[in-house]
């Protein structure tokens, strides 16, 4: 870890949640199956930090502890309470955790976009069907690493017509689930996303 990563910290801490106070908009990012608030090489924390410093925004960081219940709803619920003023939300979700925002983000009417990296689609696609049918956000964005289990099955996205949301799938060459040695792609991808109106 590198001396400036050391200084980096969230304004709240627990085992679940890493926050970052900000105002008008919540970033929420829920990791992948076992992943922690701060994810591999800081990853989150420093993702976090970016996002805070250059738009201000609130950010949350969920931990997806293993066989732990899948309930964005619930989870957005709980951080809301450290959080005011908070107008729009966007979801960003890796693996397990972007299968659970492609299947829940609709049920707050606050989401206005959801990022989905590496969702495993072939698990229970009709309710991640049935999630992006009922979304009413601007956009929904679901990027797949070249060599990601799930990359074969990125066309269903593409074939959906009946969404009335912006929605796009997006394969990153030579990546895989994890970004192994594209760890600065990844962190691109999240801030160009982020960052976007």
């Amino acid at each position: 870890m590198s001396e400036r990563n050391t200084k980096i910290k969230y304004d709240k801490v627990d085992q679940q949640y890493g926050l970052m106070f900000g105002k008008s908009k919540l970033v929420f990012i829920k990791t992948g199956a076992a992943g922690s608030i701060y994810g591999y090489k800081n990853k989150y924390l420093e993702l976090a930090s970016k996002i805070q410093n250059e738009r201000g925004y609130a950010v949350v960081v969920s931990a997806n502890p293993v066989d732990s219940p899948l309930n964005l709803q619930e989870e957005l619920e709980k951080v809301s309470t450290y959080l005011i003023d908070i107008k729009e939300i966007i979801l960003i979700g890796i693996s397990r955790g972007g299968l659970l925002v492609l299947q829940q983000g609709y049920l707050n009417t606050k989401v206005s976009r959801i990022l989905a990296i590496n969702p495993p689609l072939a698990i229970n696609w009709h309710k991640i069907k049935k999630g992006l049918i009922n979304f009413s956000g601007a956009k929904v964005q679901v990027v797949f690493g070249q060599y990601d289990p799930s990359v074969d099955y990125s066309d269903l996205i593409e074939r959906l017509e009946v969404l009335e949301t912006d929605c796009s799938s997006q394969i990153i060459s030579k990546a895989d689930h994890n970004f192994k040695g594209k760890l600065d792609t990844f962190k691109k991808l999240v801030m160009q996303f982020v960052l976007e109106d």
